[in-house]
């Protein structure tokens, strides 16, 4: 039976975790974590407040956590849906349009883990990993391939730069808008999300397409 125990153990500790990072991830979408305490946690996962502390030290102990869930997001959105087949026949305008749709539509899906990634990453570095810059890397070539694909339309005259400025602009509009809607610049906006990915696709098309003076 003593051989038993460890696997059973184990499996109750991660069934333990699961309940608590499912909790976590549903109570992001209404409150922000400075505001969530363990004692909503616990009742949120249908655990015992000391279940939870046996668990994590703190609450600063759940800030990993929420980087490790956005992540497994995000991975699981480029491996699917994010990869999106560009067809060069399509043009810079249309491919644009598709690009925004399907990472607004992550974004309004995950703006919640995103939001306390964007601040905890500033925060709290230290809790926070290193891995970050392969994301950044990847937003990169995804803006080069498009660049590459487009070339014929494209008229900034330097393909780097052209790169450079799309995934810098595409990034922060979608992501100020999507982690932020109340807040800043983004609290100005009242268009539906139809009309903010036709105009924000529409805006970047201008940037790339328009002849340099």
């Amino acid at each position: 039976m003593s051989q038993g125990a460890k696997p059973v153990s184990q499996a109750r500790s991660r069934a333990t975790r699961d309940k608590l990072v499912a909790a976590l991830d549903r109570l992001l979408r209404d409150k922000d974590f400075e505001s969530i305490t363990i004692a909503d946690l616990a009742r949120e996962a249908g655990l015992a407040v000391g279940t939870v502390y046996r668990r994590f030290e703190n609450k600063d102990a759940f800030i990993p956590v929420i980087f490790e869930l956005y992540r497994e997001r995000l991975d699981a959105y480029t491996a699917s849906a994010g990869r999106i087949d560009i067809d060069p026949e399509a043009g810079l305008r249309a491919t644009l349009h598709t690009v925004i749709r399907s990472s607004w539509g992550f974004l309004r899906r995950e703006g919640h883990l995103l939001r306390a990634a964007h601040l905890y990453a500033r925060l709290r570095p230290d809790l926070v990993g290193g891995d970050w810059q392969a994301y950044l890397d990847a937003a990169l070539a995804s803006a080069r391939q498009i660049v590459d694909l487009f070339g014929k339309e494209i008229r900034v005259t330097d393909p780097d730069e052209a790169a450079q400025m799309l995934a810098y602009l595409l990034n922060t509009v979608l992501i100020e808008r999507g982690v932020y809607p109340d807040d800043g610049a983004g609290a100005l906006l009242t268009l539906d999300d139809d009309a903010f990915i036709a105009a924000t696709a529409d805006t970047l098309y201008g940037y790339l397409a328009t002849p340099p003076r």
